[in-house]
């Protein structure tokens, strides 16, 4: 009883957040193509129309300096509000950390959303569903083998990923990283945080069984699969832009 409850209010919590996040990006991307196709702006952002290379039509953000000061504030706003509800989830209270985690997804989802229509909708979109898939085979691959992920020898092979991600981040930052690079680094990017959701997952059933079941734990776990999420989202863009 103790495990199907903490589950549940794990997964009520992340999928509440899930809802949020998805919903935010679905309704930038609409508002987007609404606005295009009745050749009006969004949020006074203009678009224009593009051809990919698979021929298809290619809705492009008109970049100015307002546009550019626009994404500028809504980047900050979300790593500002990522930072301050895993900051709220530390040192906080259950109520305020659901608060703010909620708030962390509206901007997450509004600059995914605007993130994928300024790259190409076409392959975001594509790149948006293969992440939706590789989150639910990693739930399925923790159901079918019932392997521990959350163990001595996989979560520090986790953190080593992440830290070279972290690095080859930076460097790109610095100096610029090519296209080819680009797509490795994608790569890396979403097999790292698969490999991480895996952990997650897992966490879930190891901490259980611990007979810890309260919301704040609950809270925690819900928070660690939805930052995986996150990234896995960001690199398959990243990915299929590159």
């Amino acid at each position: 009883m103790g495990t199907t409850s903490l589950a549940l209010k794990v997964y009520l919590i992340l999928g509440f957040e899930l809802v949020v996040l998805y919903g935010c990006m679905f309704f930038i991307i609409q508002q987007c193509k609404r606005a295009f196709y009745a050749n009006k702006t969004f949020l006074g952002i203009a678009f224009a129309e593009a051809i990919n290379q698979n021929k298809q039509t290619d809705i492009c953000i008109v970049q100015t300096k307002a546009t550019t000061l626009f994404f500028f504030w809504l980047i900050l706003f979300a790593i500002i509000s990522m930072w301050t509800a895993t900051a709220f989830i530390i040192f906080s209270a259950s109520f305020i950390q659901f608060i703010f985690m909620t708030i962390s997804a509206i901007g997450y989802g509004t600059f995914i959303g605007f993130m994928i229509m300024d790259a190409d909708e076409n392959d975001g979109m594509v790149g948006l569903k293969a992440a939706t898939l590789t989150t639910a085979a990693m739930f399925v691959v923790v159901s079918v083998t019932g392997i521990n992920f959350a163990n001595l020898i996989f979560v520090p092979t986790i953190s080593l990923l992440i830290l070279s991600l972290i690095i080859w981040e930076l460097i790109g930052l610095v100096r610029g990283i090519s296209r080819l690079a680009s797509k490795i680094k994608a790569v890396l990017g979403i097999i790292t945080f698969s490999m991480s959701l895996l952990a997650s997952i897992s966490r879930v059933n190891v901490i259980s069984e611990e007979g810890l079941n309260d919301w704040n734990t609950a809270i925690d776990l819900a928070f660690g699969m939805y930052l995986d999420i996150i990234n896995l989202i960001l690199y398959y863009i990243d990915l299929m832009s590159s």
